[in-house]
């Protein structure tokens, strides 16, 4: 299998409680990239009340840059503010083929288990997973999917 990523140098941004209607991601990745600023693992989720929160990864070098702009953008869109986590860490895996991903996620999710590292975000596609985590347990997680998986 092909090498883990790993990254510490990202901050977890999440809009909270926005409106659950149509356009309103577009608005801020539209802002963003206006901006010139790269995002990863993108994830919404819909809340009762017509409400969703909306997160991704941002480099920390970026953060002092996307503070208030997202803060502005999520006031112009009615939402009920932002969160900014800069104490996680990405890891990708790579998935082989995608008929073994549920394998693979079940290794993926056995290991950090037994590392006792807990998983905040899971992002998989039919090429990889991406599992954010706290950054406290980010390093001993990361040599633990390594050894099961190189």
């Amino acid at each position: 299998m092909s090498s883990i990523k790993f990254n510490s140098e990202c901050v977890h941004v999440v809009f909270l409680g926005l409106p659950n209607v149509p356009g309103i991601a577009s608005e801020i990745f539209k802002t963003l990239s206006e901006h010139s600023i790269g995002v990863d693992m993108v994830t919404q989720n819909t809340m009762r009340g017509g409400r969703s929160d909306l997160s991704f990864l941002i480099q920390k070098d970026k953060l002092d840059e996307v503070i208030s702009l997202c803060k502005d953008l999520s006031a112009a869109l009615g939402g009920q503010g932002v969160s900014f986590t800069s104490e996680v860490a990405a890891i990708r895996i790579p998935i082989e083929k995608p008929e073994d991903a549920a394998k693979t996620l079940a290794k993926i999710f056995s290991t950090l288990a037994a590392a006792n590292v807990n998983i905040e975000i899971i992002n998989s596609t039919p090429i990889s997973v991406m599992v954010l985590v706290n950054s406290a347990g980010a390093e001993s997680g990361f040599k633990a999917l390594e050894s099961v998986f190189n």
